[in-house]
């Protein structure tokens, strides 16, 4: 039932032109919460319940309508999804700490006045951003001036591919891709990282076989949240845009998903202990030992 109500709250939202955005804005909580409330990942409170409906025009029986049209319109937002689209930093794998890292020892390389930690920390509190724009904002941050662009990617490349090996898979990663293909679906990947370092750390992790395409939105020349990329990988599957759900980490990830007009998953490995995935996998398993489907 709750789900239900979650595909109904998508129903309504979309029918008044509401954004998620704008949604959370009145609700004073986050557009992650919001979605979660739509794919079923949260509750939704009666009392949160009463002001959506009111912010929306409608009533809470709305929410509980299983009139015709109600029917047909969850019948299609509850197709089977049967195609995975995943993220890669922070997602899949661990490398926050790795990454910011390498982004403080090629700015104090340069600079050896600006501060290491600072610049870790200010790398922890940003999220989605591809690496130039993401070098760019650190460096307003501190107060540091550099044009050559070009020679910090480089060194940054250079670095995280000397020590590749630190960006480690999340528990319980490969047990869900195995999953995933043994059911049958299409996995991807589709992310900021440039694809010749994302390849390194896939086959350095022995996952890269699992992919069926694996895209990186920078090498394409549309950086996320601008969705070309999984509307481009929508329209060459030959499936169903309701077939389609994307997982990811950040704000940016969830605003890449709505403009592909997907449903998604934000999630933040870090407040789970890094093991999502692995509690999952078991939740699957302890699912068809009971024999639930």
């Amino acid at each position: 039932m709750e789900n239900e109500i979650g595909k109904k709250l998508k129903e309504l939202r979309t029918a008044k032109g509401v954004t998620q955005k704008a949604l959370a804005k009145k609700l004073g909580c986050t557009e992650i919460m919001i979605s979660r409330y739509e794919l079923g990942v949260s509750q939704i409170s009666i009392p949160q319940l009463e002001k959506i409906s009111k912010i929306l025009e409608t009533t809470t029986k709305d929410f509980f309508n299983g009139d015709e049209h109600s029917n047909q319109s969850t019948s299609k937002s509850s197709t089977f999804k049967s195609a995975f689209v995943f993220d890669l930093d922070d997602t899949l794998v661990d490398g926050r700490q790795f990454c910011g890292e390498t982004i403080a020892r090629v700015l104090t390389e340069i600079d050896p006045s600006v501060d290491f930690e600072l610049v870790c920390r200010l790398h922890d509190s940003i999220k989605g951003m591809a690496i130039e724009d993401l070098y760019s904002s650190i460096m307003k941050k501190v107060g540091m001036k550099y044009e050559d662009m070009e020679r910090l990617l480089k060194r940054d490349f250079e670095i995280q591919q000397e020590s590749v090996s630190r960006m480690q898979l999340f528990d319980g990663v490969v047990e869900i891709l195995e999953f995933l293909k043994s059911s049958g679906k299409k996995v991807y990947i589709c992310t900021n990282r440039r694809k010749k370092l994302l390849m390194n750390v896939l086959k350095t992790n022995n996952i890269a076989g699992y992919f069926d395409e694996v895209i990186s939105c920078v090498d394409m020349g549309y950086k996320k949240p601008n969705p070309y990329c999984l509307v481009d990988l929508i329209q060459r599957s030959g499936k169903s845009i309701d077939e389609f759900i994307y997982f990811g980490d950040s704000e940016v990830d969830s605003q890449f998903a709505q403009n592909a007009n997907i449903d998604h998953i934000i999630f933040d490995q870090y407040m789970n202990n890094k093991n999502l995935f692995k509690k999952l996998v078991n939740m699957f398993l302890e699912r068809q030992i009971n024999g639930e489907h």
